[in-house]
């Protein structure tokens, strides 16, 4: 039995309108963040070298004839994508304790 694409989007969508599917976007959207801060504010602080960051969150460092980069740069750049590409694979169970914490106090605090 093989799905249609309609089916599977629409399997994808329903999956997504679920309390533990909202929970697991939130939590995927957190690393994401968190991981571009930490390539930013701390693996890479003071570099010269311009970094951008792709609508899907990926560092790309676009370098012209005669730039250098060294292998810290590089190292920490593909570090940064490996961690963002398994992002979309993960389980609410692969988030830490304090990643879990963070959404239920977001979302699940008893204030008005």
């Amino acid at each position: 039995m093989t799905l249609s694409e309609n089916e599977l989007m629409n399997l994808k969508m329903k999956r997504e309108e679920t309390q533990s599917g909202k929970k697991l976007k939130f939590l995927q959207d957190n690393r994401r963040k968190r991981l571009v801060r930490l390539l930013l504010d701390v693996e890479l602080r003071g570099v010269d070298h311009k970094i951008y960051i792709t609508k899907d969150f990926r560092a790309d460092l676009t370098v012209h004839d005669g730039k250098w980069i060294n292998d810290h740069i590089r190292t920490a750049i593909v570090k940064h994508n490996y961690e963002i590409n398994k992002i979309p694979n993960l389980q609410v169970k692969d988030f830490s304790i304090q990643e879990i914490r963070e959404y239920e106090r977001t979302f699940l605090s008893d204030d008005p």
